[in-house]
């Protein structure tokens, strides 16, 4: 039994790279990133990240929450038909191609996948790829195609909550007044490969309750799919990872509600539904929430009266060494007050090899870093600064 286990897993494994997302989702992530670096060379002619940062945070996080769904997965006996998993995929690609990372929440690229395949299974239709599997379809398991939904939802959340400092890219905009300043662009790809079950295989089920949720067969074979789960918003009304963080947790708590109610759905028809529904709008509205919010509060990045706003650190620079953040403040260098970026030039020349700052953090509180200055390294420190009251100039930022 174990052989046959073993065996089957690794052909599921096989079958993930069968799966257009799989090369969708490194595409995306390197245009994403081409797309970055030009904005970032217009807005402030010097890019932040490399251009394959994107590519970077594909795999890492997506691998350990794909672990932890796989075992809820197959210890439920989760099973998934080849039309659950063509309309997942199609679903997925097109909103890919519509949105961007905007639409690619799991609420939306599942949720649509579950409304096609509901539709086609209420009205009886038999498409021609298909027949009439998905009008066979029984109840529970879209109740469990469902439940994916809502822990892929969680998943997305958790995953925001944890990468939240290092989903943002700054670029410039023009506020209401017509002054530059500065905003994020938060923005991330995460793909989570997941073994679920088919029908017909192999495999044969050695315990009462086993599957849970299930297809209906009684033999099934192993696959590896990949779900692409994307996020992308802007943010200037307070920091990137607050912000960032807020929305991480809000849709978590989303996902862990759709999974609730989908579960219940095994048992009660059209809770699935229901959950479905709730899943779309519920991430939809958290989305215009935000949207709403961002757009009603003042600036965060701003020209100071007194002082250098810093909106980046780029990586591998002093300012990163000497572990300034973004949203503080430097308001002294060397002993000179700060206004200005230039200043801070002026302020490096008294002492070439050393540099001292005076930072007023985001709590308000001051603190002093400093730091040796080495041959070679970056010229302005690595900070991206917001520093000049002026007018907005459309040949700064997209």
């Amino acid at each position: 039994m174990i052989g046959e286990w073993l065996i089957e897993c690794l052909k599921g494994i096989g079958r993930f790279f069968l799966n257009p997302l799989f090369y969708l989702s490194i595409i995306l992530a390197v245009v994403s990133g081409v797309r970055r670096m030009k904005r970032e060379r217009k807005d402030f002619h010097v890019s932040i990240y490399p251009i394959f940062h994107e590519l970077r945070y594909l795999f890492p996080a997506g691998l350990l929450g794909g672990l932890t769904l796989s075992v809820i997965a197959m210890a439920a006996g989760f099973t998934i038909s080849f039309a659950m998993i063509a309309a997942a995929t199609c679903t997925t690609i097109i909103l890919a191609i519509a949105g961007n990372h905007r639409l690619l929440s799991p609420a939306f690229t599942l949720g649509a996948a579950f409304a096609a395949l509901y539709a086609v299974k209420t009205l009886g239709l038999h498409l021609p790829l298909f027949g009439s599997a998905v009008s066979q379809t029984p109840q529970n398991s879209l109740a469990g195609f469902v439940i994916l939904m809502g822990l892929l939802l969680s998943a997305e959340g958790i995953f925001m909550s944890r990468n939240s400092s290092k989903s943002g890219s700054p670029r410039l905009r023009k506020s209401r007044r017509g002054l530059t300043v500065g905003a994020f662009q938060s923005k991330r790809l995460w793909l989570v490969p997941v073994f679920c079950l088919m029908p017909a295989g192999p495999l044969v089920s050695h315990f009462h309750w086993w599957p849970v949720i299930d297809w209906g067969g009684h033999s099934y074979s192993v696959v590896l799919l990949p779900f692409l789960i994307g996020f992308q918003q802007q943010i200037q009304s307070s920091l990137p990872e607050e912000a960032v963080t807020r929305l991480g947790r809000q849709i978590a708590r989303l996902g862990v509600l759709v999974s609730v109610v989908a579960i219940a759905g095994i048992w009660i028809p059209y809770l699935p539904v229901a959950a479905a529904a709730i899943a779309i709008a519920g991430r939809a509205w958290i989305s215009y929430r935000h949207r709403v919010r961002e757009n009603a509060n003042p600036y965060y990045f701003t020209p100071q009266k007194e002082g250098l706003m810093i909106l980046a650190v780029i990586p591998g620079t002093p300012a990163e060494k000497m572990d300034i953040k973004t949203g503080e403040l430097i308001f002294k260098c060397n002993g000179t007050r700060i206004q200005h970026k230039a200043d801070i030039y002026k302020a490096l020349q008294k002492n070439g090899a050393y540099c001292k700052l005076d930072i007023i953090d985001t709590k308000g509180e001051i603190r002093f870093v400093q730091g040796a200055l080495y041959e070679g390294d970056h010229h302005e420190l690595g900070i991206i600064t917001i520093d000049e009251k002026k007018k907005w100039d459309g040949n700064e930022a997209s």
